[in-house]
């Protein structure tokens, strides 16, 4: 019944691919004629997943028809004719700038070398002048190792025609719907197109890497020559960097580049594109690159932000796992591995050409910041050996309203293209502070604006800037003040661990596992540093209610083949993640405002014209080489870094030099606006504290910007909560566990009995899990989700019982023949420890005879004991020589005199005094074929 049942489905998956096919022949007569025979093929192999693969794939073939129908109606040589450069636009949809997309120039078949067309043939497609378009053959391969890997797409099988269809008229994905697309185009390019022409689209739409699109770009950046005169190990290159421009760059990876081409060297020899003679010598040439960029685009610093965030983007849409806080060195190694690799194909990729990139990029604002920066270090002339100024700045501005960023300088004027705001990781002294120590702690319920904390000398701890102590104040007084030993024991009252995960939330990079339990973090103490746009984030976090948003620059990106790839929402709800709740926020926020308010904060002078109502924080680390000022409005945040690229000590501070850029900067932009101070939730309050910063019982009032002596604010919603802040994290924690658990085990399907066992397992351990979850709704919607895809697997479970029973049975019969024959070895080895003792007893037994030199009292139970011994042997192939052993040992100690007698012929010098009256005795040993009789005198 079970055959019969698959078969069925297998007929019927047949029979609607074939009806699918027919409808084809109807709509485009004979087109798809070649495909159906290699479809077949491919049909033929997945049949074995029987009724799964028809569900499964079909939605795919559906969706692939419609994709070729699109493409064919309008299809043309321009369709493979290289990407456009990539464009960026303002805030203004005009144009920012336009990033070269390599010096791009098509070039005929005729003007590029025979070894490298005939050297792609020989590597990628042996069989391409021969085969219609696909190869039944590669396909057929890669069909089957679909299988063995569980449908998972990991090997091409695709020709150079269905390359050159992949390429450019469709998506880089890797689906069953695009790979079915490809197959379906490929044999109509080849009615369209000669071989020739395939071939010259191929060379010219394929990337090189290092900006080269085309293979005239490549020959001249790489060569510095035409497509016509490469060599063959030159064209071996090229075919290498096609088939994975960021790995086999010889520029980055010179000996991974060096071993690939001289692969691509040995298969054209053995193709015989190439001879002996010449696989020797371009074998034994090394790889050298010129590099000759020819004329590029500048990219200044919008356009590097911009391409790299629009990076970021298509590694989101590729699902790239983003980590930021990691758990050891391995893992950290690792990330920063596969980040790197994915990071730079996607860069490439944007500066290969075909995309538009939009952005919240504001052009005036960036020339008020850059003319900011610029007057803000003119003092300091000095130059470095490149060129480059010696002291340098970075700063961001970001608009609170959507948390776009606004505006981006990485350096001095405009000839330094290093954009330090985002490439560049510095200490961030006390202007991390807010966002490790007090914003967390507030948000903790341990701490509120008026706990007393005690700033007093800490062993083997950090000092203030001017080296005194106030002993007992506010904790807002402290912030004011910037003092490190309150910060400090912040921290280390609220973990840094716990610290650390409000960074984590907020996406900082460069966070190294050795930050892990740091200290030292309380005051800026990183491993690496950190971004000058991830600390502009963090604290436009905290002037939007805690709220963090994913919003970088790119407001829309698209591809001139893939068309819209991201797009932001308008609400911007979707992209935020509430870091800090909304009333540690703001009091946080108030907490800042005394930075510039109160007449001993360390931000006092900085305060902005016409009343903007600002907040803020100064930074001075590693005793002056690194210099902050982070602070806004409710209009705009923005963040300045100051400090020397080889970091050297500078007789300033935070609220010097950048502290100055700041204000000039927001006063600037703030001119047109109306002053404006920071919303306050409902849950915020007034309460009297007392002398030891605890709130007095009875005293709480609604909350007002006008506040009585010895008040100060506190959160209703906080203050409930403080108790339980630590077994929160830990539920939620463990709820993204599971939840993580739970989209694994939505993914999961049996195709094998390891897989039931999977099922079964993880359903049981799940159930728990979830079972515990203390949130009703999330428990609820949890165990639903878990019941729907076990239930949704039932029947495939059913049909898996009867092959886990039979396959149980086979396991449980070949383990009883397992104990069996291991119970016949323990058997076989009992005998054999049998017999060596025994036969070692008999040895023992001999010896105590033979090594007498008299008779002993007891020789007669010496000889009894030996012959006892023997006799256990007889059985044995040993026996015979033991026997002749005791009978010498026997007979010899017979001979010899007796204890008195020896000791007698001692004293006596050897003389026998007494001689022992004869005795006579007879012994019988009977072995397996004889008796012998001895008779001793």
């Amino acid at each position: 019944m079970k055959d019969n049942k698959v078969l069925k489905g297998i007929g019927n998956f047949f029979s609607v691919i074939i009806k699918t096919l027919l409808s084809y022949l109807g709509v485009f007569s004979g087109i798809f004629a070649t495909i159906l025979g290699i479809l077949a093929c491919v049909i033929l192999v997945g049949g074995i997943v029987g009724v799964c693969a028809y569900v499964k794939l079909l939605p795919s073939f559906t969706q692939a028809r419609e994709v070729v129908f699109d493409k064919l109606v309008n299809m043309s040589k321009n369709d493979f004719i290289s990407n456009e450069d990539t464009i960026i636009y303002d805030d203004k949809g005009e144009k920012l700038a336009t990033v070269n997309a390599g010096h791009y120039k098509y070039v005929s078949i005729s003007k590029v070398s025979p070894y490298l067309y005939n050297g792609y043939i020989a590597v990628e497609d042996k069989r391409f002048k021969t085969h219609a378009g696909v190869d039944v053959l590669a396909t057929v391969r890669a069909g089957v190792t679909l299988l063995k890997n569980r449908g998972a797409i990991t090997q091409g099988g695709s020709t150079i025609t269905q390359q050159v269809v992949k390429n450019n008229l469709l998506d880089q994905t890797q689906t069953y719907s695009r790979k079915m697309a490809e197959v379906m185009l490929a044999p109509v390019v080849e009615q369209k197109f000669s071989k020739d022409k395939i071939m010259e689209f191929y060379c010219n739409s394929n990337y090189y890497g290092n900006r080269c699109y085309g293979v005239s770009a490549a020959s001249k950046y790489y060569f510095g020559k035409k497509p016509i005169d490469l060599l063959p190990e030159e064209a071996a290159m090229l075919i290498s960097l096609s088939n994975n421009p960021s790995e086999y760059n010889p520029v980055e990876n010179y000996d991974i580049a060096l071993a690939k081409r001289n692969s691509v060297l040995e298969k054209m020899y053995m193709e015989g594109v190439i001879s002996l003679k010449e696989y020797k010598r371009a074998r034994k040439t090394d790889i050298e690159v010129l590099q000759l960029t020819g004329r590029v685009t500048t990219e200044n610093y919008l356009v590097s932000y911009a391409i790299y965030c629009a990076a970021i983007e298509l590694m989101e849409q590729d699902n790239f796992q983003f980590k930021y806080t990691f758990e050891d060195k391995d893992d950290y190694e690792t990330y920063n591995e596969d980040y790197s690799k994915a990071f730079s194909e996607k860069s490439d990729m944007i500066r290969s050409g075909g995309y538009k990139i939009y952005t919240s990029l504001n052009q005036k604002k960036q020339a008020k910041l850059q003319s900011a920066v610029d007057n803000g270090l003119a003092s300091n002339t000095e130059k470095q050996s490149d060129g480059r100024y010696a002291l340098q700045g970075s700063a961001v501005c970001i608009d609170n309203t959507n948390q776009y960023v606004k505006a981006i300088v990485g350096g001095r004027g405009t000839k330094d293209s290093y954009n330090r705001a985002f490439l560049s990781a510095r200490q961030a002294g006390s202007s991390i502070k807010p966002l490790i120590d007090y914003g967390p702690a507030l948000e903790s319920g341990m701490f509120s604006p008026s706990t007393i904390v005690d700033d007093h000398e800490i062993e083997d701890g950090p000092h203030n800037s001017g080296g005194g102590y106030s002993g007992k104040m506010h904790m807002r007084d402290a912030v004011a003040r910037s003092l490190n030993t309150v910060a400090w024991q912040v921290l280390q009252a609220i973990t840094p661990e716990y610290g650390l995960s409000f960074l984590d939330k907020m996406h900082f990079h460069n966070i190294s596992y050795v930050d892990n339990g740091n200290l030292a973090m309380s005051l800026g103490g990183f491993t690496n540093g950190v971004r000058t746009v991830d600390m502009a984030k963090g604290y436009a976090t905290l002037a939007n209610n805690g709220a963090y948003s994913e919003r970088t620059c790119i407001t829309k990106l698209e591809h001139v083949t893939d068309g819209i790839l991201y797009a932001d929402s308008k609400d911007g709800e979707d992209e935020t993640n509430q870091v800090y709740s909304q009333d540690a926020a703001w009091m946080m926020t108030d907490i800042l405002k005394g930075v510039f308010e109160e007449s001993f904060g360390t931000a006092h002078a900085l305060q902005l014209s016409n009343g903007q109502i600002s907040a803020g924080k100064t930074g001075t680390a590693d005793s002056g080489k690194d210099l902050w000022f982070c602070g806004y409005t409710k209009y705009y945040t923005t963040v300045v870094w100051v400090g020397f690229d080889t970091p050297r000590m500078m007789n300033a501070y935070g609220a010097t030099i950048p502290g100055v850029i700041w204000k000039n900067y927001m006063n600037d932009i703030h001119s047109n606006l109306e002053p404006a101070d920071f919303d306050m939730p409902e849950t915020i309050c007034l309460a009297k504290y007392d002398s030891l910063g605890n709130i007095v019982e009875g005293t709480e009032i609604e909350a007002s910007e006008t506040v009585p002596y010895g008040y100060d604010y506190f959160s209703t919603t906080i203050l409930e909560n403080a108790t339980d802040y630590a077994s929160n994290l830990e539920e939620e924690a463990n709820q993204k566990k599971l939840l993580k658990k739970l989209k694994k085990f939505e993914k999961l399907y049996i195709d094998s009995i390891a897989d039931y066992y999977e099922l079964e397992t993880d359903y049981k351990i799940l159930n728990e899990e979830i079972a515990a979850i203390a949130d009703d709704d999330v428990r609820k919607s949890y165990m639903t989700r878990l019941k729907d895809k076990y239930n949704s697997l039932r029947d495939q479970s059913v049909e898996w019982k009867d092959v886990v029973k039979a396959y149980e049975k086979q396991k449980a019969e070949e383990n009883a023949l397992l104990a069996e024959e291991t119970a016949d070895e323990s058997r076989v080895a009992a005998v054999k420890q049998e017999k060596d003792s025994n036969i070692s007893a008999a040895k023992t037994a001999i010896e105590r005879i033979s090594d007498k030199e008299y008779q002993p009292d007891n020789v007669d139970e010496l000889i009894a004991n030996a012959k006892a011994a023997v006799e256990k042997c007889k059985t044995y192939s040993d026996y015979t020589s033991l026997l002749a052993s005791f009978q010498r040992a026997r007979d010899d100690i017979k001979e010899k005199p007796t204890e008195d007698e020896y000791f007698s012929m001692i004293i006596n010098d050897g003389e026998v005094t007494t001689t022992p009256a004869p005795t006579t005795s007879t012994d019988t040993i009977t072995d397996n074929n004889s008796t012998t009789t001895t008779t001793t005198y």
